[in-house]
């Protein structure tokens, strides 16, 4: 996702996460264009769920291991929730600004190339003088209650 309106590659990227075999959550915010272009992409790949505008954010995030989205108040809904970031670099002016402050609060990345690689470490926070950790940020059944919880929310 990419906050209300829904900026930069999101179809593209959707789509080749998709046919990489992760499943992906896309989220169009108020872009009508956008949700069209990530509904077609549903239909040709069925790892991933299309959403227009939602207020099920908050759900869609506890079901995703990382928020892919550009920097902006997403970030901090995706730290409410404990998620990692990988940050897009979309939003021209000020976002340059946002960007490089999320990726200094740590739990953030920007090169979703290298995040999708098979075996790829997430971005994790770490402590004061410390490394960030490696490995998953909650275990297999946590994910998958947490997914289906998710899913039933929002009536899928």
């Amino acid at each position: 996702m990419s906050g209300g309106w829904g900026l930069g590659p999101l179809a593209g990227s959707a789509e080749a996460l998709a046919e990489a075999g992760v499943h992906v959550l896309a989220v169009a915010g108020r872009n009508a264009r956008l949700e069209g272009r990530l509904r077609a992409a549903a239909r040709r790949q069925p790892r991933l769920r299309a959403f227009g505008f939602s207020d099920a954010i908050p759900a869609l995030m506890a079901a995703s291991d990382l928020v892919v989205t550009s920097s902006g108040d997403t970030c901090s809904e995706a730290r409410t929730v404990g998620r990692p970031l990988l940050l897009l670099d979309v939003v021209p002016g000020h976002g340059r600004d946002n960007l490089q402050h999320e990726l200094e609060l740590g739990d953030a990345g920007c090169d979703l190339a290298a995040a999708c690689r098979p075996g790829a470490q997430r971005p994790r926070r770490a402590g004061p003088g410390q490394a960030a950790a490696p490995g998953p940020t909650r275990t297999l059944a946590g994910f998958q209650a947490a997914f289906s919880s998710a899913l039933a929310t929002i009536g899928i």
